[in-house]
């Protein structure tokens, strides 16, 4: 059995992967009142030392075995972030996301950091 991936299994996985969106670009989008919602995909102990998140985020962690899936109103964008290198948390609760039915979902490219320095409002968590 060959575990090579075919050329339309390829398509088929690039089609559903989420693109990912800067932070100037989720400003813009707020500054212009779309309705965003920030999910928080943090690893655990990132999160747990965590003082800091997005304006209104949900939680959800990147491996969420026994969790349920937040609440997250259908219509909306969604913006998914952590601190992980090439966003892998993020990412990973975005294609979560995904396979539930949402289809508006975007893990933040450079994550919290690149948010802080677009000057990105934050609360207290």
């Amino acid at each position: 059995m060959s575990h090579e991936l075919t050329l339309s299994q390829i398509s088929v996985r690039s089609a559903l992967a989420p693109r990912r969106i800067a932070a100037q670009e989720v400003l813009a989008r707020m500054a212009h009142r779309e309705p965003i919602v920030f999910v928080d995909a943090r690893r655990e102990d990132e999160w747990r030392k965590a003082t800091e998140t997005l304006p209104g985020a949900l939680r959800l962690a990147p491996r969420p075995q026994d969790e349920t899936l937040p609440i997250i109103p259908r219509g909306r964008s969604v913006v998914t972030f952590c601190t992980c290198a090439h966003e892998a948390s993020s990412a990973r609760v975005a294609e979560l996301l995904m396979a539930h039915g949402l289809t508006d979902v975007h893990p933040l490219y450079g994550g919290l950091q690149a948010w802080r320095r677009a000057g990105g409002p934050l609360q207290a968590r």
